[in-house]
């Protein structure tokens, strides 16, 4: 007859596969559909990247599977393979968020030399749209895809104010948003675009250099949260190196690995905490 223990994992492995066909196949492909929505977001309508949704998904699952044998070779443990797998899972949003981040702060460094060769333009006695035309042709980076993306829709013939609305939605800056509510505003009530551009472009300079201070007078305690968040794991490593039996107890024990989950859960916690509070939004 046999063991009892393996009667129970054989139905408990049943149950759990019957669990996931009968309820997870659903659940997992909504996963797949949001993660493809992001993904499609992200690179093709804020990045301006031609590739496909589902190519990044599939190319985020081969690291994955890569990252989880590649491990499992290696230090043949299950749970480390699975622990690397788990990171490698969450790497791909981080490079995507990352560049998104980067193209962010470009664009909204573009934005003040962009206001200003749109006020030379209209002195020079073009209109909104040739402005634009000309700010596409000699900008350089991600301003001229998006003003380029902006005249597209406009010639497909899109209304003004919805493409620099759609513009700035893409974007999901509020600078830009701040900016072509201003250019509408504008539209709508008339006057000399030149002096109405560079009041925009002030205002924005103002801003720019508001946010500048703050980020000057928060940074000390963004450093302390990261410095704080790493020294557990740099005194750990130093106690590993003159007790390495006593630490290993951590690592060994279950009344250890509780004490490390809890301790990372609180350094987690509080790290994100402080990040939270130091991200002063104006």
């Amino acid at each position: 007859m046999p063991h009892p223990t393996l009667l129970f994992a054989s139905a408990l492995t049943f149950a759990s596969f019957y669990l996931f066909v009968r309820y997870g196949s659903a659940w997992s492909l909504t996963m797949i559909a949001r993660q493809e929505l992001a993904y499609d977001r992200v690179l093709r309508q804020q990045l301006l990247i031609d590739i496909e949704p589902r190519t990044a998904l599939a190319a985020s699952a081969g690291l994955i599977l890569i990252a989880g044998l590649f491990t499992l070779l290696i230090t043949a443990s299950p749970l480390a393979a699975f622990a690397i797998a788990a990171i490698a899972m969450l790497l791909p949003n981080l490079i995507v968020r990352h560049l998104e981040a980067k193209r962010l702060q470009k664009l909204e460094g573009q934005l003040v030399d962009g206001l200003t060769t749109l006020s030379s333009a209209a002195r020079a006695g073009l209109n909104l749209v040739q402005s634009m035309e000309l700010l596409e042709r000699n900008a350089v980076g991600p301003i001229k895809q998006e003003f380029a993306q902006l005249l597209r829709e406009y010639r497909l013939g899109m209304d003004l104010n919805q493409a620099m609305q759609n513009t700035s939605n893409r974007i999901g800056s509020q600078l830009y948003r701040l900016t072509f509510t201003a250019i509408q505003m504008h539209r709508l009530r008339g006057g000399d675009s030149a002096q109405s551009l560079d009041r925009i472009a002030e205002s924005i300079r103002d801003i720019t250099k508001l946010e500048g201070k703050l980020d000057a007078l928060t940074s000390q305690a963004r450093y302390q949260a990261i410095f704080m968040a790493m020294m557990p794991a740099v005194f750990l490593i130093l106690l590993w190196m003159i007790d390495p039996q006593g630490v290993g107890l951590l690592f060994s024990e279950p009344a250890g690995r509780m004490i490390l989950l809890g301790v990372t859960v609180i350094i987690t916690t509080a790290f994100f905490w402080i990040r939270k509070i130091m991200a002063v939004d104006i």
